[in-house]
């Protein structure tokens, strides 16, 4: 199994910062990535909530909450459904969210199963953890600037705040 972590500060309450990211459905706003996302189930909140994030006609996925601690955290099970899919399996991201000096802590945790025995796990090592290991800062940067800013983020303001960072 792997497991990746990145957490950020975010200057804004928690029931803030909650609201933000318990709207499935607007991922699109801070993960740079997401080109379009919407609901897929009925329920916006809570177990069995689901959206689906477009990733620019490359690939598509489906995340299903499979835990939900309403103000605290929730876990999302991750499905491919259109584009390449990765040899990897029981992909699960999940966002916890804790009050810290003022403002917020959020942490975001991304698990998965490499397929294809020693094979999968040299290229997990080589292609696939690498991918994640750079996206995950990429949306926790994205997620800080549009709590904090306002400000919707792509592909494009990302480029930009990482150099700012630099």
């Amino acid at each position: 199994m792997t497991m990746l972590f990145e957490d950020v500060y975010i200057d804004a309450s928690p029931a803030h910062v909650w609201n933000v990211i318990a709207d499935l459905g607007g991922v699109v706003n801070y993960h740079p990535s997401v080109t379009a996302s919407y609901y897929t189930s009925e329920a916006h909140t809570g177990t069995g909530a689901s959206r689906v994030c477009e990733f620019g006609g490359e690939f598509t996925i489906e995340e299903t909450a499979v835990e939900w601690e309403e103000g605290e955290s929730y876990t999302l099970s991750i499905a491919f459904v259109d584009g390449p899919k990765p040899p990897i399996d029981d992909i699960q991201g999940m966002l916890t969210v804790r009050p810290e000096k003022g403002g917020t802590r959020v942490g975001m945790r991304m698990t998965y199963k490499p397929r294809l025995g020693p094979v999968g796990a040299l290229m997990d090592r080589v292609m696939i953890r690498p991918r994640y290991e750079k996206m995950l800062p990429t949306i926790m940067v994205g997620l800080k600037h549009y709590i904090e800013q306002g400000e919707p983020v792509d592909g494009r303001l990302l480029k930009q705040l990482q150099q700012a960072v630099a």
